[in-house]
């Protein structure tokens, strides 16, 4: 049981984030700047020399190659990304745990040891990743964003099973990442490290719970990262900072080890997944970490290996416009109606299509993730006194509405019932679809907004993410892509008659003005166990918006 700190809650906050910025040299150091977009700054700040900007501009897969054909070396790597790091933290408080002087030292011996044997260590040789917060690494900490889980480092035994496969394959982790409280909220802030914001307009979200590698991966202060996702939470922040992405189905990539804010919530499966601004780089780490077998290492992986897949040359997509239950507000839409454009010009065809049911999904996931009566959260947040950030209210009221009397194990199991019963739905929806796409098939994918928004305002998310959460219930494969940014002169606010409060908050907050610059990006869902297909098929719609 930890112990309650003498210290206030306020203190430890303190201490940490003090101890987190003494450890950016003086020399990476940027004057405070008042601008919104600052996605330039890291090549301007004159922190970086011209080689290490070009560096930290160039895509995994070719860093890869060129460490392994010797035109670079890890050290002057590792070294780029540390100060681009340092640069994204002081401009959108990006990162919890910094690793600058191990990394260093990790990427010298890598050189060292490949001038000995000529050998590569793996298929991410000597490549700087970034991980979330709730990865475990040996000697600090993994808060979540609580603060009694300050000051509590981790011994080598405790690393997950992630952080292993990262390094076997030959990765310098470097940093790790901001988070929202318990990784339960759409956007990334907490009491322990505060909030993140989102480098093409900082008056908007990151997103969450990955906001921190949202926010760090699209100031390029890292090339590829690693995030989780229980109901949005790899491509909510990606699509809020234009990444690529993917959200795979749960047992392709290993998440035992990993810190949970609702430890032994297996409802809905937390996975693991990559974020980047390459689609390429996606792919290098899926198949790196697929690569390294972690079904001998984590009992709930599936021994499947990396597929190579085809794709018919005509394709069939449906295109979710509006769920139902919130409307995209008009930059989502315009992309929605730009990708299908896009995609029509290359030769696809694409339906437009309503999902089955996506309010019955996002009642289910409140089930879920409030099954305990807010519990576990209730506990972590007394140990240390802190205060409950605003996104969990609903935890909060839950827990005090119903502390003299939690819910029952068979509450659990009539929701899991109904999730099964839901997901049988789905499929059948899905397949349905067959008679409308001209292929002979069912759709091969489905493209969907992320979210009602492009990035939203600072603590505007509000709680609706049954774009993402419903394919989480199913456990499907989805990727983000980017598609285009916010352009008040183009995305004008319409008059429109909302159909439940929470389509009206949406709504009535919706001003271009406020979220100009932002990216706007989009989802690609395939069916369960479907990795490879979702790339393949992100690539064709990729290529398609590039030459539209």
């Amino acid at each position: 049981m930890t112990l309650i700190p003498s210290t206030p809650w306020e203190e430890i906050s303190k201490a940490k984030r003090a101890a987190r910025d003494a450890l950016i040299p003086i020399d990476w150091q940027i004057p405070s700047t008042d601008a919104n977009n600052v996605i330039d700054v890291p090549r301007t700040c004159g922190v970086l020399s011209s080689k290490e900007i070009e560096i930290t501009e160039t895509d995994a897969p070719t860093l890869v190659e060129k460490l392994i054909k010797g035109q670079l070396s890890s050290y002057d790597v590792t070294l780029a990304f540390c100060k681009r790091a340092a640069v994204a933290q002081q401009l959108t408080n990006c990162l919890t745990e910094i690793l600058f002087d191990t990394a260093l030292k990790n990427a010298k011996s890598i050189d060292e040891e490949y001038d000995r044997t000529g050998t590569p260590i793996g298929p991410l040789h000597g490549l700087p990743v970034s991980l979330k917060d709730n990865f475990y690494i040996e000697g600090v900490d993994t808060t979540v964003g609580f603060v009694a889980w300050a000051n509590d480092p981790a011994k080598k035994e405790k690393e997950s099973e992630m952080t292993k496969i990262m390094r076997e394959c030959g990765a310098v982790l470097f940093c790790k990442t901001n988070v929202p409280t318990a990784m339960m909220i759409a956007e990334s802030y907490n009491n322990v490290w505060g909030y993140t914001c989102n480098p093409y307009n900082r008056k908007c979200s990151s997103g969450g719970s990955s906001g921190g590698e949202s926010a760090l991966l699209a100031l390029k202060g890292s090339p590829l990262g690693v995030g989780t996702d229980i109901g949005g939470s790899i491509r909510i922040p990606s699509s809020f900072c234009g990444l690529y992405s993917l959200k795979p189905s749960f047992g392709r990539f290993a998440t035992y080890g990993a810190r949970s804010g609702l430890p032994g919530q297996e409802a809905i499966k937390s996975i693991n997944g990559p974020m980047s601004t390459s689609l390429e780089a996606v792919e290098l780490w899926a198949k790196s970490v697929v690569g390294a077998e972690p079904w001998y290492r984590d009992p709930n992986m599936l021994p499947i290996p990396w597929r190579e897949v085809n794709i018919p040359q005509k394709l069939c997509f449906g295109l979710i416009m509006d769920n139902g239950i919130v409307k995209p507000t008009p930059p989502v839409t315009r992309a929605l109606s730009e990708t299908k454009k896009a995609l029509e010009a290359a030769g696809h065809r694409v339906v437009e299509w309503s999902p089955y049911k996506p309010e019955e999904a996002n009642t289910i996931v409140n089930r879920f993730f409030q099954g305990d009566g807010g519990v576990k959260i209730a506990q972590y947040i007394a140990l240390s006194g802190e205060t409950y950030p605003e996104g969990l209210s609903a935890y909060k009221a839950r827990y005090e509405a119903l502390k003299s009397s939690p819910p029952l194990v068979g509450d659990l199991w009539d929701t899991q019932s109904d999730r099964t019963a839901y997901c049988k739905k789905v499929l059948d929806h899905w397949l349905s679809s067959k008679s409308v796409t001209e292929t002979g098939r069912p759709f091969d994918g489905i493209i969907s907004p992320v979210t009602p928004f492009s990035a939203c305002p600072k603590m505007a998310f509000g709680g609706h993410v049954a774009y993402t959460s419903m394919w989480n219930i199913t456990d499907y494969s989805a990727t983000t892509f980017p598609v285009s940014f916010v352009d008040p002169t183009v995305d004008l606010k319409t008059p429109y008659e909302a159909r439940n409060e929470v389509e009206k908050e949406v709504w009535d907050r919706y001003d271009p003005e406020e979220v100009v610059g932002a990216p706007i990006s989009l989802q690609l869902v395939c069916q369960r166990l479907e990795e490879e297909k979702a790339l393949k098929l992100t690539r064709v719609v990729a290529d398609a918006l590039k030459t539209a």
